[in-house]
């Protein structure tokens, strides 16, 4: 009788927690929805901007700037963005895991800043943590190095306000030396049922830059040289072709002239095509030899004076609202796998109870049958 007893208040309190799990799961795919809706929108606004900010910086030169100029990184900084709640599944173990080796291989993080494959910079002494979420801020403190910057009671809907205190903040650490570099370590949202733990440098501007796009970093020095060795070889290419043309051009009318016709084809109309078909303009340029740079007034270094404040907030803002919906995505799977669970839990206790019971009512009815013959 008692083994039924807990057997039904163990059923009981399993179903309770199933109906709790299967709530929080409707509440965050219901929030997820709506963090979905910001995150396109905030990243695309985002990377244009890097592009913005890279085509700038590869106009000036390093020394030319503060945002450019290249450190020896004694403190390397990381703005860590976790969650403020758990019951999300492994989303912030895995942040803090891979935060964790960034803090193990800060050379890494010291070679990148500085721009160069091999950099003569004294290891560094130390690595600052700045955390967005409870409980980043916990970790950190139980495993350090202790936060010297702690962002918590995050929004359920970011906001800009946050993003733009958090930004003047560790700029400011930037300004006065206090941190010497700053890399961003958050959770780049794929979608509902994926996510990845992604690094991206904010401080100082990478040089060369890098393939347009605000995530990806770690191969911008490559992506760099590639493209420019591409863009070499393609002007290359054309000047070689407009001095084919041009000496082509020359036999020709020098060969319609000894034939006793005109210099000019019959087909002047047909938009300036040459002898092959291919379309070209009134000089001879091809379109891939077109080149329409920005320009920018009074100065880049100016523009960028004004521009990096807002694309920093622009780029912290992005990565809240990634964060926020990988984490919402993990919650959602975390409970919907709970709930499941919790089910198959019920029907094994539902099976065992049902058993005991039924030995139960045998063991009675056998005990009656033999008390009703030891009667006769």
């Amino acid at each position: 009788m008692e083994e039924l007893r807990d057997l039904r208040r163990r059923i009981r309190s399993i179903r309770g927690t199933q109906q709790i799990t299967r709530a929080m799961s409707l509440v965050a795919s219901t929030r997820l929805r709506r963090i979905e809706r910001m995150v396109e929108p905030a990243r695309t606004y985002a990377e244009d901007l890097r592009r913005v900010v890279l085509d700038i910086a590869a106009r000036t030169p390093p020394w030319a700037h503060p945002l450019l100029k290249p450190r020896d990184v004694a403190t390397p900084a990381y703005l860590v963005i976790t969650s403020d709640r758990g019951l999300a599944g492994g989303y912030n173990a895995e942040i803090q895991r891979r935060a964790t080796e960034l803090l193990r291989t800060p050379d890494v993080g010291r070679r990148r800043a500085a721009g160069a494959a091999s950099v003569a910079a004294p290891t560094p002494v130390a690595v600052a943590v700045a955390v967005a979420g409870r409980k980043g801020r916990d970790f950190f403190r139980r495993r350090g190095p202790a936060p010297f910057r702690e962002y918590v009671h995050l929004p359920d809907s970011p906001d800009e306000d946050l993003a733009a205190k958090i930004s003047e903040d560790l700029l400011a650490q930037y300004f006065e030396g206090r941190i010497d570099s700053l890399s961003l370590v958050f959770a780049r949202f794929v979608s509902r049922g994926a996510y990845r733990p992604e690094v991206l440098q904010l401080l100082p501007i990478e040089r060369p830059p890098e393939r347009p796009g605000w995530g990806g970093g770690e191969s911008a020095a490559a992506d760099a040289e590639g493209r420019s060795q591409s863009q070499s070889q393609s002007q290359g290419r054309g000047q070689e072709r407009r001095r084919g043309e041009d000496q082509g051009g020359r036999e020709d009318v020098q060969r319609r002239k000894n034939q006793g016709g005109s210099a000019t084809s019959d087909g002047d109309g047909d938009g300036g095509k040459d002898s092959d078909g291919d379309e070209t303009g009134g000089n001879g340029a091809h379109p891939e030899d077109l080149d329409l740079p920005f320009g920018y007034e009074p100065s880049p270094e100016s523009v960028l004076d004004r521009l990096f404040p807002h694309y920093l907030v622009s780029v912290v803002y992005a990565a809240l609202v990634e964060a926020k919906a990988s984490e919402l995505a993990a919650r959602t799977i975390a409970m919907d796998s709970a709930t499941d669970n919790a089910g198959e839990l019920i029907e094994r206790l539902t099976l065992t109870y049902n058993r005991a019971r039924q030995a139960e009512i045998t063991q009675e009815i056998s005990e009656i049958a033999t008390g009703a013959e030891s009667l006769r």
